[in-house]
């Protein structure tokens, strides 16, 4: 017993029952999407946190769950703004599902435009037959670039899910959410 708390006491943990709820948490958002098309029932639901200071946005967390219909080629895609990294995935997405598709995060990709700077997929086969639905839940870790974000500047996440065949033409991310995120400056009273 002496050992872990001389342990704790050399590595700086503080032993205590208080705990510090949201601690530098400077903004949250919730959100809710269902994709609408009539043969599919796909759905995330999800918070995001935002830390920082002095109105710059330095770290975030993105959690979700999910339920990927068994039909549905196109899954969940969450994408990810210019001057943010992600540094950690956590899914339980496929454990105990039918299919073997782990979710996928897209290295820097010239594709998305310039607002996105890559994007998480989860169930996305757009080539191939649906990979067979589930529910999961997600967690995705952002950095920001502190050399290049500026205080008070606004972001969004997107997040899309569905999809949808027409006229033999198919289409991933048919439904899609924007969340816009702010980090205001501190008010001098």
């Amino acid at each position: 017993m002496a050992i872990i708390i001389l342990q704790r006491f050399f590595t700086h943990e503080k032993l205590s029952d208080y705990t510090v709820v949201n601690n530098g948490v400077v903004a949250t958002k919730q959100f809710s999407i269902r994709s609408k098309t009539a043969q599919q029932n796909t759905s995330a639901t999800g918070s995001i946190f935002v830390w920082g200071e002095k109105a710059v946005a330095k770290h975030m967390r993105i959690v979700a769950s999910f339920e990927i219909d068994p039909k549905d080629f196109g899954g969940m895609t969450i994408y990810i703004p210019k001057k943010w990294y992600i540094t950690n995935i956590l899914s339980d997405y496929p454990e105990n599902q039918k299919t073997s598709l782990q979710p996928f995060a897209s290295e820097t990709d010239m594709n998305l435009g310039n607002e996105w700077r890559n994007k998480v997929e989860v169930g996305v086969t757009n080539l191939q037959n649906p990979a067979g639905g589930g529910s999961g839940m997600i967690i995705i870790d952002l950095v920001s670039d502190s050399k290049t974000i500026l205080p008070s500047e606004n972001f969004n996440i997107m997040v899309s899910v569905g999809s949808d065949t027409k006229d033999g033409v198919r289409s991933i991310g048919v439904n899609s959410i924007k969340i816009p995120i702010s980090v205001k400056a501190e008010s001098k009273d």
